[in-house]
């Protein structure tokens, strides 16, 4: 059901952006912004690149990041969108380093959330870094900032972070590589059948995917 919900926020929350750039004429910025970055090359890249790995980290949704992505790339952006946010995952990873272990044992005797995840790491390494990708216990950025706090290793962040987003990131550039153009939506033309099509079936897959690693979370807590 959480997941369900969860995929029922996207599609709404995807709306209501739409909406909005179109209610206060946003979507002229935003095209004239999405053509200097195709038109400005390795500069371009590297701007949107960093322009993921700081909203992320500033706890903006990745999936219109994502999407955002494939609306100025198309596919290729998935090969942009995802480095970038594993990027983001382990800055804060790091962040949560610095901060040290002993911050996190002050805070998870009141916030079982967080012991959760804390034990959760301890245990399944790897494992857990992916399934937590795919069926979140907590937001991204702050949710890699506990993982940093924990003895995980780096390379299980990274490596766990880029496996589990691949699904869901190839799923929203190619999402995003439907939508038309800023005119065309500041227009007011609706985004085509196959774009909300994909989305919903997208949408209803990965939740299904993530209620399939929550299960699979619970088996790692429960074990020794």
């Amino acid at each position: 059901m959480k997941q369900a919900l969860r995929a029922l926020a996207v599609l709404l929350g995807l709306a209501v952006l739409l909406l909005l750039a179109r209610r206060f004429h946003a979507l002229s910025l935003v095209a004239r912004g999405a053509e200097l970055a195709r038109t400005a090359g390795p500069l371009g890249v590297l701007a949107v690149a960093l322009a993921v790995i700081g909203g992320t980290l500033a706890l903006l949704p990745m999936v219109p990041l994502v999407m955002a992505c494939g609306w100025i790339y198309g596919m290729p952006g998935a090969a942009l969108s995802l480095p970038a946010a594993t990027a983001s995952a382990a800055i804060a990873f790091a962040i949560g380093r610095a901060l040290g272990h002993k911050r996190l044992q002050g805070a998870l005797g009141t916030r079982p959330r967080l012991r959760a995840l804390a034990e959760l790491a301890e245990k399944g390494g790897l494992v857990t870094v992916l399934l937590l990708r795919i069926s979140p216990l907590l937001p991204f950025t702050p949710s890699n900032a506990v993982l940093g706090m924990t003895s995980l290793r780096p390379r299980d962040l990274v490596l766990g972070t880029f496996l589990g987003i691949l699904p869901g990131g190839l799923l929203y550039t190619a999402v995003g590589a439907l939508l038309p153009d800023a005119a065309a939506l500041e227009r007011g033309e609706a985004p085509s059948g196959p774009f909300w099509a994909m989305l919903v079936v997208g949408a209803v897959a990965l939740a299904v995917m993530g209620a399939a690693a929550g299960r699979k979370l619970r088996q790692v807590g429960h074990s020794s």
